[in-house]
């Protein structure tokens, strides 16, 4: 079984990747999506919900038991089975509820289930160490310029922290796979289509309806599941290899940033010295 923690530098669409990956992870291997956003979650209120049991009422609980089997009786259930721990909407709740939870979300791993944290946004906020005790961290970004500039400026603060960190590109963007893998030293999963009318229907329609089974989004976090798991389902080229030197980075002055003055590539290249 292995524990994956999603996360973002700035805003992306993580939560949506969180539930389609959870919609889409094989059918033989049982899952669990954590929603642990210290800015709230929307979980629950999205997939019509109750606001209980979740991260609020497991942190009462798992101050008298803190075998992590206990997060079973503080999880629903998503359509098409997946179970998901939901966070609480208000800020002030879920960041105290994760804090208080840290040593049980450690311990995830012990469960015979894969897990999925939903980590939010990675600020100063959220607890590294819950990243850090997964397999591996996928950070989910826009492929723009100032998007991957701050994923830059964190993966050099976290690298020695964090291992296995990998990337996931949502929308389109002037950038390819190879040159954001090239300029931040990390390989790039998968690029998702940025489908708001996907992500809508994620909480009320199956993936293996006819509005879902074959949109593009679904298909490639099918695959991307697939991956995370070590059971890829599609071969294709979605997945780079890490490189074997790690480019070190430094901020970008505005007044080089003119699209019309230089290529995409040589953008990009101003991440890396």
């Amino acid at each position: 079984m292995t524990v994956i923690a999603l996360g973002s530098v700035r805003s992306c669409g993580l939560t949506t990747l969180g539930v389609a990956l959870a919609a889409t992870w094989p059918d033989d291997r049982q899952i669990l999506l954590c929603e642990c956003d210290p800015a709230g979650g929307t979980l629950a209120a999205t997939a019509g919900l109750p606001s209980e049991p979740g991260t609020v009422s497991l942190a009462a609980a798992a101050r008298r038991d803190s075998d992590p089997e206990v997060v079973w009786s503080h999880t629903h259930e998503l359509l098409g089975g997946a179970a998901v721990l939901a966070g609480p909407a208000l800020p002030e709740q879920a960041s105290s509820a994760i804090a208080m939870l840290g040593a049980l979300l450690e311990r995830l791993g012990e469960l015979s289930a894969d897990i999925v944290i939903d980590c939010g946004r990675l600020a100063d906020a959220f607890p590294q160490s819950i990243a850090e005790s997964a397999d591996r961290l996928v950070l989910a970004t826009r492929p723009a310029l100032a998007d991957l500039h701050a994923v830059a400026a964190w993966i050099e603060v976290h690298r020695d922290q964090q291992e296995g960190i990998s990337l996931v590109l949502i929308g389109e963007g002037p950038y390819s796979n190879s040159e954001v893998t090239e300029a931040l030293g990390v390989p790039v999963l998968a690029r998702l289509p940025w489908d708001r009318d996907a992500a809508a229907l994620l909480v009320s329609t199956p993936v293996t309806s006819r509005e879902l089974n074959r949109a593009p989004l679904i298909r490639s976090v099918r695959t991307l599941a697939g991956q995370l798991c070590g059971t890829p389902r599609d071969s294709g080229d979605s997945e780079v290899p890490s490189p074997t030197v790690t480019p070190r980075f430094r901020r970008i002055r505005p007044g080089r940033l003119e699209r019309s003055e230089v290529s995409a590539k040589a953008l990009l290249a101003e991440l890396c010295l």
